[in-house]
């Protein structure tokens, strides 16, 4: 007897239960162009492969938000808060929507949702706030018959209904903030490099620890740190992660990964609680 189940191109069963859900984050310097999205895709349809329900969160793309300020910059000399977090949330959305058309390309059922679709509520300053409620019910009835969602990092909207920003390297944030209100099996921060590396391996001899700028990779033979405590991460890790959003993870003692867009990079938490999530 056939079955009455419908079947996505590369998901599970529509109808049937999936796994918790998989929150990836990928930042500017991994979407650094057009040409980045479908290896993202990539990644995430082997996630829904597997029967994972997944939420990305993504930056917007390459230098955009850096020329979005320019251009602001260029046509006013007062730049009000409450203006530019709608400005800048244009990057974002934009990175969602290419995203969506990546996975759409793929045979993957994804949402995209923008700032205003279905916003993470913030307090505090509009240029650097922070997160505090998102309809998480609204996200779980989405994936019940969708492989995944795109959803914008950075942005959100203040409880005055104003929009807002999570402060430079927010999509951290907002990826950690989502794994927690969804009870994610799994957080995982995609980079530009392997994980969080115990010194700067884009430097020769003594310099910065590791930062998140695009384009550079890892010298030959340095490899990331395994595992590393939140406190650990805060001291060695440089930019690679938000320093908020670390601070976030150890409040909620929130386990995550810092991964390039293979392999299984640094695990970031507690000590001996780890399972590999593929």
């Amino acid at each position: 007897m056939k079955s009455v189940l419908k079947r996505s191109v590369r998901g599970v069963p529509h109808g049937l239960p999936r796994d918790p859900v998989h929150v990836l984050k990928f930042g500017s310097s991994v979407l650094a162009g057009p040409q980045d999205y479908p290896g993202v895709a990539e990644m995430i349809g082997r996630k829904v492969a597997r029967g994972r329900a997944v939420v990305a969160v993504v930056s917007a793309m390459g230098d955009t938000t850096d020329s979005l300020l320019a251009a602001a910059r260029s046509v006013a000399t007062a730049l009000p808060d409450r203006l530019m977090g709608a400005l800048l949330a244009t990057g974002e959305e934009a990175s969602v929507a290419l995203l969506t058309l990546a996975l759409a390309g793929r045979g993957v059922r994804a949402v995209g949702f923008n700032t205003w679709r279905l916003p993470v509520r913030t307090q505090g300053s509009l240029c650097d706030a922070d997160p505090v409620a998102v309809d998480a019910a609204q996200i779980r009835a989405t994936l019940a018959s969708h492989d995944a969602v795109v959803f914008p990092g950075f942005v959100g909207v203040d409880l005055t209904g104003v929009p807002s920003l999570l402060g430079r390297g927010g999509s951290d944030l907002t990826a950690l903030f989502l794994g927690d209100a969804l009870g994610a099996a799994e957080v995982r921060l995609v980079k530009d490099v392997d994980g969080i590396f115990p010194a700067d391996p884009r430097r020769r001899g003594p310099g910065p620890h590791l930062s998140d700028g695009p384009g550079a990779r890892p010298a030959e033979g340095q490899a990331p740190c395994s595992q590393l405590t939140w406190a650990q991460a805060r001291t060695i890790g440089g930019g690679v992660v938000q320093s908020k959003a670390i601070d976030f993870a150890e409040r909620r003692k929130l386990d995550f990964r810092v991964t390039g867009l293979t392999g299984q990079g640094t695990r970031v938490g507690r000590p001996g609680r780890w399972a590999v999530a593929r």
